[in-house]
């Protein structure tokens, strides 16, 4: 990695402060696995608060979020069941940190539903859903099933300001540009001691520490400005106002993972000759997770 101190005139998206190093130069990923890889950016970092940040958005970035452009670039297929069979497995982990007597008779806002996943399964639960969604496409499949949807959250908060029980965003916040703003305005829906859950990637995560040189160009991508770590989220919300801020991690991948790209430096389905079976990966996840060099965060915070 470098470590280069740049000019006063870039400062961290965070705490604005200008010791700021550069930590990545190189190509970074367009797309879902096996897109194109792109020149021409770098990844800053913040000495004094750790918070890592692109040097530059995609172009029209509102407008990226609202077409199709965005998942038809990661995802490739957007309809409803691709996302469903792609992102089913992601639920397990989420509810079971949240709990289901947690979300029971509850007002439920998603901030960032794309398809809708989570807010679906939660249907027979809460007793009202509600979805910020900036794309067209998943806002008219989820408003047919019943879910009462905006595109932004100023909309919402026009309606909804400190009426929520609980608010949640996965994978959302590292594509926002103002992710202050986005983080006041989930804080202002919430009624008093509304609760928060926050999920999003780890800048520290165990791949990286790893393999740097070959899983950086793949890690950091296009859609992703914002990196975070248990560090810069927790100043965040802090500063936001939150309470009660619980840091902990979501590990979604297996250890198999890792043997690809220690051994062939790229995404794919590593072929052992050990069979791991549920147990081995249950405990090596949680051991991942303890240690904080997991995939994802997922925090809890409380207003």
């Amino acid at each position: 990695m470098k470590d280069n101190l740049l000019g006063e005139n870039i400062r961290c998206r965070l705490c604005e402060d200008n010791n700021i190093h550069e930590i990545y130069s190189g190509p970074i990923r367009s797309g879902g696995i096996g897109s194109e890889f792109k020149d021409g950016y770098k990844v800053f970092q913040c000495g004094s608060c750790d918070f890592a940040f692109l040097n530059k958005f995609p172009e029209d970035i509102q407008n990226f979020y609202e077409s199709n452009s965005y998942r038809e670039n990661f995802d490739y297929q957007i309809d409803i069941k691709s996302m469903q069979n792609k992102f089913d497995p992601d639920l397990k982990g989420r509810i079971g940190r949240i709990g289901i007597e947690n979300l029971r008779k509850k007002i439920v806002a998603d901030f960032g539903a794309g398809p809708g996943i989570f807010i679906d399964s939660i249907t027979s639960v809460a007793d009202k859903t509600i979805v910020v969604e900036p794309s067209q496409i998943y806002r008219k499949y989820l408003l047919g099933r019943g879910h009462e949807c905006y595109s932004y959250a100023d909309e919402m908060l026009s309606i909804y300001a400190h009426q929520i029980d609980v608010a949640v965003s996965f994978d959302t916040i590292e594509h926002i540009p103002d992710f202050r703003e986005f983080s006041s305005q989930i804080y202002n829906s919430l009624k008093p001691e509304g609760l928060f859950y926050l999920s999003m990637p780890n800048l520290d995560d165990l791949v990286r520490a790893i393999c740097p040189s070959d899983y950086e160009p793949f890690y950091f991508q296009i859609a992703h400005i914002n990196y975070f770590n248990k560090k810069t989220s927790t100043r965040l919300l802090s500063e936001i106002g939150f309470k009660d801020i619980q840091v902990d991690y979501i590990h979604k991948y297996d250890i198999e993972n890792i043997f690809q790209w220690i051994k062939y430096g790229k995404p794919g389905s590593f072929k052992s000759k050990i069979k791991f079976d549920r147990i081995f990966h249950t405990h090596f996840n949680a051991e991942i997770e303890r240690l904080g060099v997991a995939s994802h965060l997922f925090i809890t915070a409380k207003k």
